[in-house]
């Protein structure tokens, strides 16, 4: 049975992320392995939800997403470091509500900029193509491409989007 955005939203509920929720978060992004993440992302993730600033959704109290950020008071920004979703339930509002989190989060904190980095448009790549459309549907703009900007080689899509207190 597939559940419509409206009903799963009705399901989910961001929270912050605990240092119990740590194993269904790697279980997320091996599920998104190789297709949006690497075998080095996936090192980094399982650091960095627990370092950083990271919540995670939840459905009848299972983990079905995460994501996580770092915020700058100096520069008064935040960068969004990692999303994630289990791939049977892409386009229901989940990655949505958890981008609504960080953004609230970081403006309470005096953020005023939310960046995050993907991969270019340069890489004919349809998954990050999705990737793009998402941000871009939550209303972020690019702001430049650096070239070869990833460790792999890939060039690198900065985009930014400003946070309402």
């Amino acid at each position: 049975m597939s559940l419509s955005r409206k009903e799963i939203s009705n399901l989910t509920e961001v929270r912050k992320f605990g240092p119990e929720d740590l194993t269904s978060v790697v279980e997320i992004a091996s599920a998104l392995h190789p297709k949006w993440f690497t075998t080095d992302a996936l090192k980094e993730i399982s650091s960095n939800v627990q370092t950083q600033n990271s919540f995670v959704a939840t459905s009848d109290r299972k983990i079905v997403g995460f994501a996580s950020y770092l915020s700058s008071k100096a520069e008064k920004s935040a960068e969004l470091t990692w999303i994630g979703v289990l791939p049977d339930l892409h386009k229901r509002g989940i990655g949505r509500m958890l981008v609504d989190a960080i953004e609230n989060a970081a403006a309470k904190e005096g953020g005023e900029v939310l960046e995050v980095c993907t991969v270019a448009e340069t890489v004919e790549y349809e998954p990050y193509a999705q990737t793009r459309c998402f941000y871009h549907a939550l209303g972020f703009r690019d702001v430049r491409v650096e070239v070869r900007g990833f460790p792999s080689g890939d060039d690198k899509l900065v985009l930014r989007k400003t946070l309402h207190a």
